[in-house]
């Protein structure tokens, strides 16, 4: 009997050791913080949650459902290294929405929330020891005085980043859809904010959607002009995916 609640005792502190880490930044009023990982590496899926306090004086969040993380990360050569893009491109910087629970972006306090792997985002590290993540948050408004907070810091569980980690990328595209029916366009296999845009084959842009919150399915009656062929460009924090449509 010993030996049984033993093994069951060793399964429980597996499952709790493999489980997803929550690191929580509550309370902001334009002070800087570090948090400190307890088990996440910079291969592994983490969530990171934001409580932004006032919302409106240190950092403008009142009724943004969302706000964007720019992000670089800290190795032995320093601090922010290998940003994945420039500060004014939102359009690569992972989103955090507003929480479920929090329901209401125009009074204190704001709560927002990512669940994602940083490892994806920076492919020009491998095989380096990653030591912890340097970040900030912007709203949509592109930074700058209240519209960003100060740099804040997660400290890692120091490890290598590995290949696999970046194969998470290509396993995420895999699962993106997109087709056109019926002068409707449908896209599955998105959990996240995105961009989307449609090209014509002479490389003009007819349809720029910015920003789209999307919950596993996105669907939109666009009723382009009728025996076209299109490209469908779908970005997200962490992928890029690109689709040929024809408009009959």
């Amino acid at each position: 009997m010993k030996k049984s609640y033993f093994t069951i005792i060793c399964m429980f502190f597996a499952v709790v050791m493999s489980g997803q880490e929550v690191i929580s930044f509550t309370g902001y009023d334009g002070a800087g913080s570090t948090e400190t990982a307890t088990t996440a590496t910079i291969n592994d899926e983490i969530t990171i949650r934001f409580e932004d306090s006032d919302i409106i004086n240190n950092f403008y969040t009142e009724n943004q459902t969302f706000i964007h993380m720019y992000l670089g990360l800290t190795t032995n050569n320093g601090s922010f290294q290998a940003i994945p893009g420039v500060f004014s491109d939102l359009s690569w910087q992972p989103v955090l929405n507003l929480t479920a629970g929090d329901g209401d972006a125009s009074s204190p306090t704001n709560t927002y929330e990512i669940t994602f792997t940083p490892g994806t985002l920076f492919p020009s590290l491998e095989d380096e020891t990653i030591l912890g993540i340097n970040f900030l948050f912007q709203n949509q408004f592109g930074g700058g005085g209240n519209n960003q907070t100060v740099d804040l810091y997660i400290d890692l569980v120091d490890a290598t980043l590995n290949a696999s980690t970046l194969s998470t990328y290509d396993h995420n595209k895999s699962k993106v859809r997109a087709n056109y029916n019926g002068g409707r366009l449908q896209i599955s296999g998105i959990n996240t904010i995105s961009n989307i845009e449609i090209y014509n084959l002479l490389g003009k842009r007819v349809i720029d959607l910015k920003n789209i919150s999307i919950n596993g399915t996105f669907s939109k009656y666009l009723n382009l002009p009728k025996n076209n062929i299109y490209i469908v460009r779908i970005s997200s924090p962490v992928f890029s995916k690109t689709f040929k449509i024809i408009s009959k």
